[in-house]
């Protein structure tokens, strides 16, 4: 892992991934309903991992579902993922998988893996709305804070 900085490309996105799945098959969700999780690294490898994760669920209950009876595909939009994952296919895939009121502007500021310009790749997406955008770049972080918009504007 301390190879090609490893740790960073492939070690912090499956550490997120891992993070979400413990939360999920640990039933933490299930003893803290209220709780609210935001990821950072658009959720990491959990995205591509949840329909793996379902079906293991669904295989090989004795071995998964353990301590949670719930089909680990329910939560994917109960937690709040950034949007930094540096490619637009991927961000429209994040889309259609969690959806927009899920997923918050990510800059990764001021470590180097982050977009130089926070908020380019989401401006850059010719095929999102006005609204989208909005969300992505605003809403969904004032919502997940509990302010306004209105707070923010001169």
């Amino acid at each position: 892992m301390e190879n090609y900085w490893l740790q960073w490309l492939v070690g912090m996105p499956c550490e997120t991934a891992l993070t979400i799945v413990s939360l999920i098959f640990g039933c933490v969700l299930e003893r803290l309903p209220d709780l609210r999780i935001a990821f950072a690294h658009s959720g990491g490898a959990y995205p591509a991992l949840v329909g793996r994760l379902e079906h293991d669920f669904n295989v090989r209950p004795d071995l998964v579902a353990i301590q949670n009876e719930v089909n680990p595909k329910e939560y994917i939009a109960k937690f709040t993922l950034d949007s930094l994952i540096h490619d637009a296919d991927m961000l429209r895939y994040l889309i259609g998988l969690v959806g927009a009121e899920c997923i918050a502007l990510g800059s990764d500021y001021p470590f180097p893996l982050g977009e130089p310009e926070p908020g380019f790749l989401i401006e850059s997406m010719d095929d999102f709305s006005a609204e989208t955008k909005e969300r992505l770049l605003a809403g969904t972080a004032l919502e997940w804070l509990g302010q306004s918009k209105e707070m923010y504007d001169r």
